[in-house]
């Protein structure tokens, strides 16, 4: 009977853990996998996403991906509570010019968990939830990068499986070559599961951090260090950071603060193999023990781009021995041609490229010589011309090639700010003046098509792809007030929505103590809001009806105070056990059982009366 009441407990606990109603001190939800990857991240208390520097960069940041050296595959296996296991293996391949790539599974599960039929254990089912990530990221001028996930979610229970799509979004910046900053924008596109008619939509998570790497103390230590802010929807923030001290590439220590608890680490390395464990003190939960291997393989990318540069090299010499003589011929012939027709210039400047193919032909350096002194203050004069009208001209056509590359791949701003530049340095050339007009009219016309979009979406309440919209707009024109207002707008009535979605299946689940907590959010948030008002009436009714210990039990809050009461009774404590009974009452005023243990307790507390 215990066993079962254990395995039930852990059950639900997984539930809360896996689907879209996780729920913590601050009432939120997260995604089943922000339990993060990687051993190392992990010990160094999972502020990983301003590092990111290993194969967990797939989850942790996949703007990270184009900036690794070297393809790895990295495995973790943690033990969690009553047999529930989470495992995640990942692999990179970054390219010096295609970017980074990556992939990553990631599975956490029980078993054992009964199947109850009128009171009696009838078999055995499984839960579980896995996602398959497929990850890159490519860098961008200025240090910084950009990357994406694609993630395919399933999640079983039983003989029931259902699937989900979703996707993050990631930016890095390299400050420094020892300082990084990092974005990620998790689960953007959240997936969407529907188990036995349930549908759970993945709450989005935004974190964002600062890695420190390669900081040397003494000649045999090289430091690492991160800290890192996570905003789960729905919940308070959260406080990440770690460090890591890596003896002459031998042992790694680390440790960390995860959220509320501490974590502890150690890295073993062998040649291009790494062994890591963690240890993470976890409050009110037996604590977690995580091990992992990670292995690299193949060659560097710096390795490849030092090869790639020496068969170049190799390659243009060859071409250019064999080559020689032909040019030779070719200028000399030509340069002959213009010294007979007295266009003393142009066969100079051929003579010259000739004798760069054969430096030791003496008949070149005669004829060179003879014309350098008839036309060499000439030559210099028409040369210095020539040279600086073909800058202006190349640099001009630089500039409104940019910016017309900009504009067609739609960073307007940068277009427009190159567009000017050019039009200032060359107020000559016409073109600049065109191009900006057009720009700022391209500009002009796509904020309006954003804000028409952004107003249809937020009509048709999809207001993910509102705000979606209203941040593009607030990208080109940051000062537009009026869109600034409806993205606040938008984001009240995306709470809004949340907050009534979760009252609602807490009610279902009879949690009414949560349920009333939810729909009075609302109310703060929208006092005539219909829904909302009607379930706190609903709620306020049922409260007052006269209940009994199977009420409590579904209330799974309340349940647990009267449970805590139960045991100071038994210990003798009779003042707390009124006391917390009598916050029961105030949940369910019409509790028989509630009430009559008060009188017990009181009957007790005061024997004489």
């Amino acid at each position: 009977m215990i066993n079962r009441i254990a395995h039930s407990l852990i059950f639900c606990l997984l539930l809360a853990l896996l689907g879209s109603a996780v729920f913590a001190a601050d009432a939120g939800r997260e995604s089943p996998f922000s339990l993060g990857a990687g051993v190392r991240a992990l010990g160094m208390g999972g502020g990983f996403v301003g590092l990111a520097d290993d194969a967990t960069a797939v989850y942790w940041n996949q703007a990270a991906l184009p900036w690794l050296n070297e393809q790895e595959v990295e495995g973790m296996h943690v033990t969690l509570f009553e047999g529930t296991i989470y495992d995640v293996v990942s692999l990179v391949y970054p390219h010096a010019s295609w970017g980074g790539f990556g992939v990553s599974y990631m599975h956490l599960g029980t078993g054992d968990i009964p199947i109850m039929n009128e009171g009696f254990e009838v078999g055995k089912m499984s839960y579980s939830t896995g996602q398959m990530i497929l990850a890159y990221g490519r860098r961008l001028q200025g240090g910084y990068s950009f990357g994406t996930a694609l993630k395919l979610v399933n999640q079983s229970l039983g003989d029931n499986s259902t699937y989900g799509v979703g996707m993050d979004l990631s930016f890095m910046a390299r400050v420094t070559p020892h300082v990084s900053a990092g974005v990620l924008f998790q689960d953007i596109i959240a997936p969407r599961l529907r188990l036995s008619g349930n549908l759970e939509i993945t709450p989005m998570s935004v974190q964002m951090g600062v890695g420190f790497s390669d900081i040397k103390i003494g000649s045999d230590f090289n430091n690492n260090a991160v800290i890192a802010l996570e905003k789960p929807e729905y919940r308070a923030t959260k406080l990440h950071l770690g460090v890591e001290s890596i003896y002459r590439d031998l042992l790694a220590f680390r440790t960390g603060f995860d959220r509320e608890n501490v974590t502890f680490g150690l890295g073993v390395y062998y040649n291009r193999l790494r062994f890591d464990y963690a240890y993470r003190i976890i409050n009110d939960i037996t604590d977690s023990h995580r091990i992992g291997l990670s292995i690299k393989f193949g060659t560097p990318v710096s390795e490849r781009l030092r090869l790639d540069a020496e068969l170049e090299n190799a390659r243009g010499s060859y071409l250019i021995l064999d080559d020689r003589q032909r040019q030779f011929d070719l200028y000399k012939n030509i340069a002959d041609d213009f010294y007979a027709s007295q266009q003393m210039d142009s066969a100079y400047a051929y003579y010259q490229r000739a004798l760069a193919y054969k430096e030791d032909d003496q008949e070149t350096k005669n004829r060179i010589d003879e014309l350098a002194q008839r036309m060499e203050t000439e030559k210099d004069q028409v040369r210095e011309e020539l040279n600086r009208a073909e800058q202006d001209r190349s640099l001009a056509d630089s500039y409104y090639r940019q910016a017309e590359s900009m504009s067609e791949q739609g960073s307007l701003d940068a277009a427009l700010r190159i567009a000017e530049q050019g039009r200032i340095d060359f107020p000559d050339d016409q073109r600049f003046n065109d191009l900006k007009s057009r720009i700022t009219q391209k500009r002009a016309e796509r904020i309006e098509q954003l804000t028409a979009d952004g107003k249809t979406a937020e009509k048709e309440r999809r207001f993910t792809d509102a705000l979606m919209f209203y941040n593009q707009v607030l990208t080109l024109a940051p000062g537009n007030v009026a869109v600034k207002q409806s993205v606040e707008n938008v984001k009240k009535e995306i709470t809004i929505a949340g907050l009534i979605f979760e009252g609602t299946e807490l009610y279902t689940t009879k949690n009414l103590s949560e349920s009333k907590r939810r729909f009075e959010q609302v109310v703060e948030l929208d006092p005539g809001n219909r829904v909302a008002n009607e379930y706190l009436s609903r709620i306020s009714a049922v409260m007052k009806e006269v209940t009994d210990l199977e009420d409590l039990q579904k209330d799974e809050q309340v349940w647990q105070i009267y449970l805590n009461a139960l045991e100071h009774f038994r210990d003798g404590e009779y003042q707390q056990a009124i006391e917390l009974w009598q916050q029961v009452l105030q949940y369910y005023p019409g509790n028989v059982n509630t009430i009559n243990n008060i009188e017990q307790a009181k009957l007790r507390l005061n024997p004489e009366e």
